[in-house]
C-alpha cells in the first residue's frame, strides 16, 4: 500500500459503491470506530452498523451509513464489503422514521421473562440503531442515540 494514500474499494451486494483513493478511512467496527491510515496493518475485522467517512485531499469527504460488513486491509489496499451503504441522497427518511417508531414499540411493549423478549430485543435494538444512523446521517435528527 503507498504510504500517502489508501486504495479503497468499498463494495455492496448490489454495487461497487466506490474505487479510488482516500486519505483516511473511519470505519464502524463491532468493536468500536477505527481510523485506517496508509501503512496501517494487515487485517479482517467485522464491521457493526455505522456511519463510514473517507479523507479525500485533506477534506473529509463522503459520509455513507453502512450497516455490517466486513474490512480487509492488505498491502493491495483496503476492501469494505458492505451488507448495505447509503449516501444520505438515498436514505428514505420516512421509511427509517417508521423503522425507528417500529423498534421503539416493541422495546416498549415487551413483556419480561418471556423468550419473545430475549429474541426480540436484540433484534428491535439493532433496528433503531440502524434507524437512528440513517436519520442522523439525512440530518433529520441531531441526536445519534
Amino acid at each position: 500500500m503507498s504510504q500517502t494514500d489508501l486504495q479503497i474499494k468499498i463494495l455492496s451486494p448490489d454495487r461497487i459503491f466506490f474505487r479510488g483513493t482516500a486519505k483516511s478511512l473511519g470505519l464502524p467496527g463491532e468493536l468500536g470506530y477505527m481510523t485506517l491510515l496508509p501503512g496501517h496493518a494487515s487485517m479482517v475485522a467485522s464491521l457493526d452498523a455505522g456511519i463510514l467517512a473517507m479523507d479525500i485531499d485533506g477534506q473529509t469527504g463522503q459520509r455513507l451509513f453502512l450497516s455490517g460488513g466486513f474490512v480487509d486491509v492488505s498491502e493491495g489496499g483496503v476492501t469494505v464489503l458492505a451488507d448495505v451503504i447509503e449516501k444520505s441522497s438515498e436514505i428514505n427518511v420516512d421509511r427509517a422514521k417508521k423503522a425507528l417508531a417500529r423498534a421503539d414499540e416493541r422495546l416498549s411493549t415487551k413483556s419480561p421473562g418471556t423468550l419473545t423478549e430475549a429474541l426480540d430485543v436484540p433484534r428491535a435494538l439493532r433496528a433503531k440503531k440502524r434507524a437512528q444512523l440513517r436519520l442522523e446521517l439525512a440530518g433529520a435528527t441531531k441526536q445519534l442515540h
